[in-house]
């Protein structure tokens, strides 16, 4: 299907939609190597010259690439142009950059690559004389089967500090003084012989963050420094904000870090296992008598997300047992307030609408200790 979008110099217009003709004209085609729908569902083009004008469209049934008409009406031809691939209302992906238009028809032909990000854009190609639209990209990422919740178990997995895991992809971050999130320093390349969907979706980049949780949002979960753990339900309930959507809190809680946080990618494709540990943490500012220790395991075979804890003492006992500590998985916290949610299917009362998340506890103490889980896909 082809849209036309109308550039025009009228300032009372300034940039709008119309279907026209005109004797110059951009084809633009547009395409990706992310998956669709699970990396990005839709495109947005935005064209800026004295005004903006913007066509916004659902790929996720489209055959690629899409074509957009751009007509010419701009008092010297030129404007600025904005692809933005989206995954809901957030945005993954962008290419940007100045166009002209020129004596007769031209071709703008885009792929959206994995590394044209919002905070870094990827330039426009140069305008071609051929408007032919090119055959799809071979290379578009296959995404997984729809996944919308998990069942939870006992976990098979024992805990192991992956700071004890040697290997070409290990290593640590949030060294002192860095606080917050920070971002793993695993390569494209590594991350995409990763094959491990969270919600069906592929990793892309993964967040560790000092409060016990990792996140696979496309950039900083908590920029600020100032996100308070609580209930996945909280936003629900009008009692609090949402948590990071994208995120596996495996005890998510306000603690100190006496080291950094440790990741180790284990064995080769198509059995790799990645570990994330916590190591000898704090719930106080002044690190005592506290000793946490905790690891997140993504199993690639298994598509299995385990939670396993190691030895969990503290100077507040029922701290470490998870009075003020959340655990769980959260995909987007939107579904049903926590009593209503069956954190076995994560399913809400009426049996058919999906949680959003599946929270273990949240801010009551698990006698005698916190105990292993495991999460395992439930495919529709």
């Amino acid at each position: 299907m082809t849209s036309k979008l109308h550039l025009t110099s009228l300032a009372a217009l300034g940039l709008a939609l119309a279907a026209c003709t005109s004797a110059k004209q951009i084809v633009l085609s547009i395409d990706t190597t992310a998956g669709v729908p699970c990396d990005i569902d839709r495109i947005r083009v935005r064209a800026m010259g004295a005004g903006t004008a913007t066509f916004e469209r659902d790929i996720t049934n489209a055959r690629l690439p899409i074509v957009v008409n751009l007509s010419d009406e701009t008092s010297n031809g030129m404007f600025n142009l904005e692809i933005t691939g989206l995954k809901g209302d957030v945005e993954v992906l962008r290419a940007a950059g100045p166009l002209v238009f020129g004596n007769s028809n031209l071709g703008e032909h885009v792929v959206l690559e994995r590394s044209c990000t919002p905070t870094a854009p990827c330039a426009l190609n140069d305008t071609s004389t051929s408007t032919r639209i090119p055959a799809p990209v071979a290379s578009r990422f296959q995404c997984g089967a729809a996944v919308e919740r998990y069942s939870m178990s006992a976990s098979v997995e024992t805990f192991r500090d992956a700071c004890t895991v040697p290997g070409d992809n290990s290593g640590m971050v949030l060294l002192p003084p860095a606080r917050g999130a920070e971002k793993l320093p695993l390569s494209d390349d590594v991350l995409g012989n990763f094959k491990f969907r969270f919600y069906g979706q592929p990793i892309r980049q993964i967040w560790a963050h000092e409060d016990g949780y990792i996140s696979f949002t496309p950039s900083n979960p908590d920029a600020n420094n100032n996100l308070d753990p609580g209930a996945f339900d909280r936003d629900l309930l009008k009692i609090g904000v949402p948590p990071p959507p994208q995120s596996i809190m495996v005890f998510w809680d306000q603690l100190t870090l006496t080291g950094g946080v440790c990741y180790a990618l284990e064995g080769t494709a198509p059995n790799q296992k990645l570990r994330i540990t916590w190591a000898k943490v704090c719930q106080t500012q002044m690190c005592t008598n506290d000793r946490l220790n905790f690891t997140i395991v993504l199993d690639e075979r298994t598509q299995r997300i385990s939670l396993t804890y190691g030895e969990m003492t503290g100077a507040n006992v029922s701290r470490a047992q998870g009075s003020s500590a959340t655990v769980g998985l959260v995909d987007d916290a939107k579904g049903c307030p926590a009593t209503e949610c069956d954190a076995a299917t994560s399913l809400c009362a009426d049996g058919k609408t999906a949680c959003g998340y599946t929270q273990v506890f949240s801010n009551t103490p698990q006698i005698p200790r916190v105990n292993d889980v495991q999460f395992e896909q439930i495919t529709e």
